[in-house]
């Protein structure tokens, strides 16, 4: 039974609110907004901190097969996903049901699911051709994907009360615990596989934080329950197609380099590959902005309205690509020097190729959620799988050739593909937002702005200096040839102007 105490347990008590006060509706989305991108910033300064950490003391083949036991874990993990945390959020938004009954019986699936899943992964992981380090790390990591999936489901209730500020909360302290964990082993010169127990540490503890944080917006007790089971896993099923997918186009380059290369090769390309990831999530988090706005259009059928939001958003992702792909041309050896150290500077050109695909996969998903919006995730879905046959082709015609620079060129080719094909999903639907024009200028502005930074280097500007007046350049030229969205720059000068107005 639900608690009726906590609020949003049942319809009753949820139902007076909702009309009553929308400003204070409006100050809990924006409060959560601030919360999510406060938690993102912390989160990429600590992704950033602890490969630094981890680099210098592994080296580039200590770290590929650090790397290796990541990739290899989150690989398995993808079979227990199965689209589950998405339709409990959907449920949990919905009145009338019973909540408590519905988390509980959630996430004891997604316990059993997970651990399962991982206890299998971890034996097939003896059979691999990995040396007994790897096999060590994955039987110390299969516990933590159990662990991480846990405190994702639990994500839901945070994000169905408006209360992610409590989720970053439990994120930030298990990632300082890891971070402090990492640097013991550093200081005693542990290893690989204390470094993997330093993140099991850092899940366990955000799991112990979020857990009681949940319970209080949402009370639950785990339990067995067959007819609510076998609803989740039919509903969660079709999603997890696309989700499988993409994940495998995501952590496929680093498996099949770890099985066709040497550790080291995985080093060099593992910090490149972890800055893709770690610079998607900022994409991540301003097209998660987006939808609501796209569908509040789409369902006002304003598609004047829901081209011109999509039009600025692409915009913004082409500056935000561009602005990467510059920084990443212009000094890739100094960049990978100092989040990594000196050892990994061989990774340069990966790390300019992988710009690339960054810069595609901020613009494919301004397509992505477009296509959401418009309830068309199934070309959503036949794209990802035209792009997990490119991703695949491309891997196992390039890794073998030229290690992980055919890895990082196989994952641009891929990024590049998936983003063609969103493109011409929403291009057929009918709502095509404009996008050649803010191209074709992003091509010029980067240009400029890494001819500029090189030369500067070559004058002998310090490298930092160039790269930091390089980016000034390059933002003042977005502005000066419109290429930033002029209705939202006058926005944001006249918005001072317009609180008293309305006030």
């Amino acid at each position: 039974m639900a608690d009726p105490s906590v609020p949003g347990n049942d319809v009753a008590q949820a139902a007076p609110k909702a009309p009553a006060d929308h400003r204070s509706t409006v100050r809990a989305l924006t409060f959560n907004m601030a919360s999510i991108v406060v938690g993102k910033v912390i989160a990429v300064v600590i992704g950033l901190v602890s490969i630094a950490l981890i680099t210098r003391a592994l080296g580039p083949e200590g770290y590929g097969a650090y790397r290796t036991i990541l990739t290899f874990v989150s690989f398995v993990s993808i079979a227990s996903d199965l689209g589950l945390q998405i339709v409990v959020l959907r449920e949990l938004g919905r009145p009338g049901r019973d909540h408590a009954r519905l988390m509980g019986a959630a996430m004891l699936l997604r316990m059993l699911l997970s651990a399962a899943v991982m206890a299998a992964g971890a034996l097939v992981s003896l059979v691999m051709p990995y040396d007994s380090t790897i096999v060590q790390g994955i039987l110390v990591a299969a516990p933590y994907y159990v662990v991480f999936q846990a405190a994702m489901m639990l994500q839901s209730v945070f994000q169905r009360h408006l209360r992610q500020g409590q989720q970053a909360i439990s994120e930030t302290i298990g990632g300082l615990v890891m971070l402090g964990l990492i640097w013991l082993a550093v200081q005693a010169d542990a290893g690989v596989v204390p470094m993997v127990g330093a993140m099991l540490g850092g899940g366990i503890v955000q799991l112990l934080v979020a857990w009681p944080l949940a319970q209080r917006l949402q009370r639950f007790r785990l339990g067995v329950d067959l007819p609510i089971w076998r609803e989740l896993l039919a509903t969660g099923l079709p999603i997890a197609g696309s989700r499988v997918i993409l994940s495998t186009i995501l952590r496929g380059d680093i498996l099949l380099l770890s099985l066709l290369a040497t550790d080291a090769a995985v080093g060099l390309y593992g910090v490149p590959s972890k800055m893709f990831e770690i610079l998607i999530t900022l994409a991540v988090l301003f097209n998660g902005m987006l939808m609501p706005m796209l569908v509040t259009a789409l369902a006002e059928k304003d598609v004047a309205a829901a081209r011109t939001t999509a039009g600025h958003a692409l915009t913004a992702m082409l500056i935000f690509g561009g602005g990467v792909i510059a920084a990443f041309a212009a000094f890739p050896a100094e960049v990978l020097t100092v989040v990594a150290g000196p050892g990994f500077a061989g990774a340069a050109p990966a790390l300019t190729v992988v710009a690339v695909a960054i810069a595609a996969n901020a613009v494919a998903q301004v397509y992505r959620h477009m296509l959401t919006a418009m309830d068309l995730q199934r070309q959503a879905f036949l794209t990802d799988c035209i792009g997990l046959c490119v991703a695949l082709v491309s891997y196992f015609t390039l890794i073998p050739r030229f290690s992980y620079l055919g890895a990082a060129i196989g994952t641009a080719v891929t990024e590049t593909a998936l983003c063609l094909g969103l493109m011409v999903a929403v291009a057929w639907s009918g709502v095509w937002p404009p996008i050649l024009s803010a191209l074709l200028k992003t091509v010029l502005v980067t240009a400029l702005s890494i001819a500029a930074m090189l030369g500067m280097a070559r004058l002998g500007l310090p490298w930092l200096l160039a790269l930091v007046t390089g980016g000034l350049l390059f933002l003042g030229l977005t502005v000066a040839i419109r290429l930033a969205p002029p209705a939202y720059l006058e926005a944001m000068l006249k918005r001072k102007k317009r609180q008293p107005a309305a006030s």
